[in-house]
């Protein structure tokens, strides 16, 4: 399962803070989830804020395409994201909690998701995806 997993906070960045891009220091990122060619065309850029309640739960969602990354904002928060590569999540799961400010979770496409919150969490979510290849 293609999954990234860490705390913002704590990354080398080399001073700059950029832990998603095309610095140098995001390609030890697993998978290469963090980081993006610096000429690599993007597409379908999502960005998403939301203040989830203690006790909202998404059900299953689609099968991701593309990139998609979370974090937990705010202190106090603790958000938790089940991952399987079986719609009806019956193989593999590997769950991912998010438990202090800067911890973040990013995967790739073929992987289905769901989510619950344990404690009030404040999620940004940023989500993208390849260009489709140009036409000749």
């Amino acid at each position: 399962m293609h999954i990234d997993t860490g705390n913002a906070y704590e990354l080398d960045t080399r001073g700059t803070g950029w832990f998603v891009g095309f610095s140098e220091w995001t390609r030890p990122s697993t998978a290469g989830l963090r980081h993006i060619a610096r000429d690599e065309p993007l597409a379908g850029l999502c960005m998403k804020w939301f203040d989830h309640p203690p006790g909202m739960r998404g059900d299953a969602k689609p099968v991701s395409e593309g990139r998609t990354l979370s974090i937990l904002v705010n202190d106090g928060g603790e958000f938790e994201i089940d991952f399987c590569e079986s719609a009806d999540f019956s193989g593999e799961l590997r769950t991912v909690r998010l438990a202090r400010p800067g911890d973040f979770v990013a995967w790739g496409a073929g992987l289905y998701h769901r989510w619950r919150c344990a404690r009030r969490a404040t999620i940004a979510t940023l989500r993208w995806g390849p260009a489709p290849p140009a036409a000749h």
